[in-house]
């Protein structure tokens, strides 16, 4: 979902005036989690209407946005669900099966806030019996432009804070 944002123009002029690469991280950091909190608070809206009433999980009280990092060193911030699918390993191990990069599901936790819902995938996805009934693809859909928005402000404002340091 590579769209070009508007009104980048101040931010780029303040991002030159701030030479520490590692501040102008952190400030996007700080910016991508608050306006990608506009998708998690749709995605738990959206799950809280598809939860059993008669089972102890709540797929909604997992929702989490979390920071990860890329190769290039770009910023990115995803929203998800508590106990999802992991990754193989760049190891030699790996490599060697050719399971680099591949997900493998994991047995979730009962620990998590709102139980083990490994199940989530399934009700997002749908299977070859049961509809899909996706809570997380459209929370993001119909906020594409919320969070643009929200985070050329709040970007513009954090780098203000870090010029000021």
């Amino acid at each position: 979902m590579a769209e070009q944002i508007e009104g980048l123009d101040d931010v780029t002029a303040k991002m030159r005036e701030l030479s520490n690469p590692k501040k102008q991280k952190n400030a996007a950091t700080r910016s991508a989690r608050k306006a990608m909190a506009v998708v998690r608070k749709a995605a738990v809206a959206n799950a809280k209407a598809l939860d059993d009433s008669n089972s102890p999980e709540r797929i909604w009280k997992n929702i989490q946005v979390k920071a990860s990092k890329t190769k290039q060193g770009f910023v990115l911030m995803k929203v998800g669900v508590r106990g999802g699918a992991m990754s193989y390993a760049n190891t030699t191990a790996n490599r060697r099966a050719n399971r680099v990069g591949e997900t493998y599901a994991t047995a979730g936790s009962k620990e998590n806030p709102g139980g083990d819902t490994w199940y989530w995938r399934f009700v997002e996805l749908g299977t070859s019996r049961t509809a899909a009934k996706p809570f997380l693809r459209p929370a993001l859909n119909n906020n594409v432009d919320g969070v643009q928005d929200g985070f050329v402000t709040d970007f513009k404002d954090q780098l203000d804070k870090e010029i000021a340091r």
